[in-house]
């Protein structure tokens, strides 16, 4: 705050302080290179900026440059968990040293056009956004705003930029596992509620390595509650019940262990168990959860890395002003490779 005027400081201000023009100080501020400005010049500019606590206003900059820095993300319609809190931190990490700054966009439910708009307000760079969210309509939209669209999917999309990631291949590799030691009566664990859709996802890449192996599998329905978790512990003990089971993450892991626990079972000579996402409660289980791990890190690399593809394309200015619904769409790549960590549930 400006004490002199009770208000914000302007460049004007600081121009004034200093005894320079607006055009110096926006060369020292923005560290315009090659911009030949002396040292002592520069130095009364930067402290004219410190004891004004001035700051550029980069919104203002942004429209005038027509640029912008900012990557949105808008947070996914599931409850967020530890996996999504780490691989934003780390997301923004790896942008911030790109000279991009991530927002979290708080609103879980719009999707379509009206999401599209009220993202296009903010005027970001980038959004990235998992495919639910969005419809050809929409990615036009935010394109014909200046900003490119990086979607989250299973597969492919023909009309928008793709980072694959597959839910399926988190069941997979629990089941390739599972069937590599012996087990031939699989179950998943399929949350109740808000994560169905994600856990039945999961299910179907265990059902279908299942089927191709000659296995049997099933879903179980679980709530995040003991009792619930005591139900589904008894459907696992049944005579002939599966053998071994994908518990969907390890959260749901943890609950089906001490109730499988407080029935008398043992893992994994009665059943054994496989979580997934390797949380740091999956070790920490007496026995220690076997788990399907994804890596945040490694996500968050593939995000950045895609992110600055997009947004360093030399085509990109004349792509989104001409051609806001591209036919021949980046395939980014995979978001991540699932990996088995075997600890001595299985």
């Amino acid at each position: 705050m400006n004490p002199a005027t009770g208000r914000a400081p302007t460049s004007a201000d600081v121009a004034r302080l200093a005894g320079v023009s607006r055009s110096t100080v926006s060369l020292v501020v923005n560290a315009v290179p090659n911009s030949r400005i002396a040292q002592p010049t520069r130095e009364r500019v930067l402290a004219a900026v410190q004891e004004l606590g001035y700051a550029p206003d980069v919104s203002a900059r942004q429209l005038r440059a027509g640029t912008s820095r900012l990557v949105l993300m808008p947070l996914p319609q599931l409850p967020r968990g530890v996996m999504v809190d780490a691989t934003v931190e780390h997301l923004s990490e790896k942008l911030g040293d790109s000279g991009l700054t991530l927002l979290v966009h708080g609103d879980r439910r719009s999707t379509g056009m009206a999401a599209a708009r009220m993202w296009a307000e903010l005027r970001p760079a980038a959004v990235l956004v998992a495919a639910d969210r969005c419809t050809k309509s929409s990615v036009a939209l935010l394109r014909r705003a200046g900003t490119e669209v990086l979607m989250i999917a299973a597969g492919p999309v023909p009309w928008a930029d793709t980072l694959e990631f597959d839910q399926g291949r988190v069941g997979e590799a629990a089941a390739a596992h599972l069937l590599s030691v012996g087990h031939r009566r699989l179950a998943a664990i399929v949350p109740a509620g808000a994560l169905g859709g994600l856990g039945h996802a999961r299910a179907a890449g265990l059902e279908s390595a299942a089927r191709a192996a000659g296995a049997h599998s099933e879903e179980i329905v679980m709530e995040a509650t003991h009792e619930s978790a005591a139900a589904a512990a008894a459907a696992v003990r049944r005579p002939g019940g599966p053998t071994a089971v994908f518990t969907y993450n390890d959260e749901y892991g943890a609950l089906l262990h001490r109730a499988l626990g407080d029935q008398g079972a043992t893992m994994p000579d009665d059943v054994a168990l496989v979580g997934a996402d390797n949380l740091p409660i999956a070790a920490y289980l007496r026995p220690a959860l076997s788990s399907v791990a994804l890596d945040p890190v490694e996500m968050a690399d593939h995000m950045c890395h895609a992110i600055r593809s997009l947004l360093d394309r030399p085509t990109r200015s004349e792509a989104l002003l001409d051609r806001p619904a591209r036919p021949e769409a980046l395939v980014a790549g995979v978001l991540a490779t699932p990996l088995l960590v075997r600890r001595e549930t299985s």
